[in-house]
This record gives structure tokens, C-alpha cells and sequence, in this order.
């Protein structure tokens, strides 16, 4: 606590406060670029991931329609979730446009 006042006491003392940029952006567009972007980097591991999984619960169904209909919902589950990711994507960058 003694240390937040020692801080707050050198930026009274100095008059102004630099805090670096982490983003390294200054307007809201590259922002939401970036988050976006940061987004389909995420979303393209797990989509890999999830197909597989799909992938194996159809294998190993064994003729059990219950676990097949489970694979094919954990694929089509997979894949809107990519494109809904595209299209945010998409959806940032028209916006990050039009406040550039």
C-alpha cells in the first residue's frame, strides 16, 4: 500500500503520467482489428481440434446412432462456430473502416 502512495506521490510531483500503449494503437478501429484477428487465431486451433474429436466419435460409434448423432453435431457445432468467426472478423474490419 506504501508503494501506491509513493507512486501516486511522484506522478503529483511530476505532473503527467506515461503509460506505454500495449495494442500499439491510437484509434478504436486497429484496436478491433486486433481483437479480431486475435480471435481467428484462436478459433483456427480449435477448430482443428474439434474436428478431430468429431471425427473420433464417429469412428468409434460402433453403429451406436446416439454417439454418431453426437460426432456430426460436434463437426456441425465446429463449423459455424468458424465461419461465425470470419464473419466477425469480417463484420471488425467493415467497422474499423469506417472509423479510420
Amino acid at each position: 500500500m506504501s508503494m501506491l502512495f509513493s507512486w501516486v506521490a511522484v506522478v503529483h510531483a511530476q505532473g503527467t503520467v506515461n503509460v506505454p500503449n500495449p495494442l500499439g494503437a491510437d484509434t478504436f478501429g486497429p484496436v478491433l482489428e486486433q481483437i479480431a484477428d486475435g480471435m481467428f487465431t484462436i478459433a483456427i486451433p480449435l477448430v482443428a481440434i474439434m474436428g478431430l474429436w468429431g471425427g473420433f466419435q464417429i469412428i468409434t460409434a460402433a453403429g451406436n446412432e446416439e454417439k454418431f448423432s453426437t460426432g456430426r453435431k460436434t463437426l456441425l457445432y465446429a463449423a459455424i462456430g468458424f465461419v461465425v468467426v470470419m464473419l466477425a472478423g469480417s463484420i471488425a474490419k467493415v467497422i474499423a473502416n469506417l472509423f479510420s
